[in-house]
């Protein structure tokens, strides 16, 4: 069936009018081989994200995949996307990428994550219609915007698996989240989907959607040329420090995580556990920390999870890092999983360990000692309190986040906020996800107009600038031997509109969703009013005379 004729609709509505129920929704417009384009957006979904990114498949997808939408009922293109969602991201997910257990929990959280992926879709279809124009275009970038920041505020791995993500490797378009955080970037991608069909179902009736088509373009056109010239005119000037981002030696630290498990209140055991399998990764680490301090680095920085050490061994660690760095007046980060005296297997829920990132300056002092605030699920230990700590120094101003703490942008924006010049985040990753994660750094770095080092186990350590250059990349972790990424990075950081305004794009896309979803149900009540004048009048036209009037003419 073609797209019907407003006089089509009036009179669809007039019935649904007289029978006492609600105007119907309008009709689907005719797509021809619409399981085609379906098939077309679910091929290209696992290239949309996770671990084999192609960047155009975020922004083509969705085409495919609404072109396929609007042809359908809402539920049966709910149900059906949900499901090309959730098989996409069966392929995505592979080789464990999440730590999620297997069986029926790991296919219901695939699941979920479908669905929230569809959702965006069946607003769109129930909403477009019923508007025209410019706001029949934002619908679903609105609608995916939102979905990924209630998402974001709901769940342990915060942004991970973003829209946004996807466009890691073009500088220009990446500054956008200098301005608008993620979620600008979100909604451009997203909002490439309507304007395409707008045109395509209006075919060459142009004045129907020639505003929608100039508007978005204009906005890209935007954000592209403002970022290539903030690459070109505003790049980071300032003095350098020589940065050495150490993770741990490959072997040793296989030999340390794979110890066996320790027992409370055994000391002798303990003792055997740390002699034999903890102590030789802390001391490869500590030399080559020495070797480095003396090349010339001057902050010198652990992975995540770098050393594992018992609680009452903590003191003697910090101290040794403390001397280290008072003899060769460097900043020390060591980051070490401290295994907690009194805790047995975690098989109740308590907290195992603690993973720490503690800070020394040139007098040896504690700078910092920082809990990771955003655990990984089952990570075994409890979260810390969530407060970025700053320090100044003749190197700018430093601050720290561990690992998973750069998958919530609310809580970095306290270094951007701060005027942070430097952040660290030692990180620790496995394979499967190595490449993925560390191409959400440079997104932080750009948010906050920090310059970024993230040394990392088991994945890719890199640095990068305020613009999210890359100024140094290691992704040899699982072939090298030698494990440390010696890199300069400016002392001096930018200012960023994200760090002061936050997410306000986020909030503005969810109240602007509230904004169309009334008037689409005005428009609703306004079809159906007119409908209903219409049925009334036709029946009016076509009622018998009364007898006196009859008799009278």
């Amino acid at each position: 069936m073609s797209t019907i004729s407003g006089e089509a609709v009036a009179t669809s509505a007039g019935t649904a009018a007289r029978d006492g129920t609600r105007p119907a929704l309008p009709p689907a417009p005719v797509v021809r081989r619409p399981w085609v384009w379906l098939l077309l957006g679910a091929g290209l979904l696992p290239f949309a994200n996770m671990q084999t990114l192609v960047p155009l498949a975020a922004w083509v997808a969705p085409v495919f995949l609404m072109r396929f939408t609007r042809s359908q009922r809402p539920s049966t293109g709910l149900f059906v996307v949900t499901v090309a969602t959730s098989l996409a991201l069966l392929v995505a997910l592979r080789d464990e990428f999440f730590p999620v257990e297997t069986g029926i929990e790991y296919y219901a959280f695939v699941a979920l994550l479908g669905l929230g992926g569809a959702v965006p879709f069946a607003v769109d279809r129930l909403l477009a219609p019923r508007l025209t124009g410019l706001p029949r275009t934002l619908v679903f970038p609105a609608a995916v915007t939102t979905a990924d920041f209630v998402g974001a505020m709901t769940s342990a791995y915060g942004t991970a698996g973003s829209t946004a993500y996807s466009q890691y490797a073009g500088l220009p378009l990446l500054q956008l989240v200098s301005v608008t955080g993620i979620w600008g970037l979100t909604f451009l991608i997203s909002w490439l989907a309507p304007v395409v069909n707008e045109v395509w179902e209006r075919g060459r009736d142009g004045s129907r959607h020639r505003a929608p088509t100039v508007v978005f373009v204009a906005t890209l056109a935007a954000a592209l040329l403002s970022g290539g010239a903030q690459l070109a005119f505003a790049a980071p000037a300032a003095d350098t420090v020589r940065v050495a981002a150490l993770a741990p030696d490959r072997r040793l630290s296989d030999q340390a995580y794979a110890a066996p498990p320790l027992t409370p209140g055994d000391p002798a055991q303990r003792a055997a556990v740390r002699d034999e399998y903890f102590r030789p990764v802390l001391d490869e680490l500590f030399e080559r920390s020495e070797r480095e301090a003396e090349a010339g680095a001057e902050i010198i920085a652990w992975s995540e999870a770098a050393a594992r050490t018992l609680e009452e061994d903590q003191a003697a660690v910090v101290a040794r890092a403390a001397d280290l760095a008072r003899e060769h007046e460097v900043y020390l980060q060591v980051s070490m999983i401290v295994q907690l005296a009194d805790a047995g297997d975690g098989a109740d829920g308590a907290a195992v360990n603690e993973n720490h990132a503690v800070l020394l300056d040139p007098s040896g002092a504690v700078v910092w000692d920082y809990l990771k605030a955003r655990p990984t699920p089952g990570d075994g230990h409890e979260a810390g309190p969530g407060v970025v700590p700053t320090v100044d120094t003749p190197h700018g101003r430093l601050a720290t986040i561990i690992c998973q703490d750069d998958f919530f942008p609310g809580l970095v924006r306290q270094a951007g906020r701060a005027g942070v010049d430097i952040l660290l985040v030692p990180s620790s990753d496995w394979r499967s996800i190595s490449a993925w994660h560390a191409q959400q750094a440079p997104f932080r770095a750009v948010e906050n107009g920090v310059a970024l080092i993230r040394p990392t186990r088991q994945g890719i350590s890199l640095a990068t600038d305020a613009q999210g250059r890359l100024l140094g990349h290691k992704a040899d972790y699982f072939t090298a031997t030698e494990q440390t990424l010696v890199v300069s990075v400016p002392t001096q950081g930018s200012t960023t509109w994200y760090a002061r305004s936050g997410d306000t794009v986020a909030f503005a896309s969810a109240l602007g969703l509230l904004v169309l979803t009334g008037a689409g149900w005005r428009s609703r009540r306004r079809q159906g009013e007119a409908a209903a004048a219409v049925a009334t009048g036709s029946d009016q036209a076509e009622r018998p005379a009364p007898l006196d009037r009859v008799a009278a003419g």
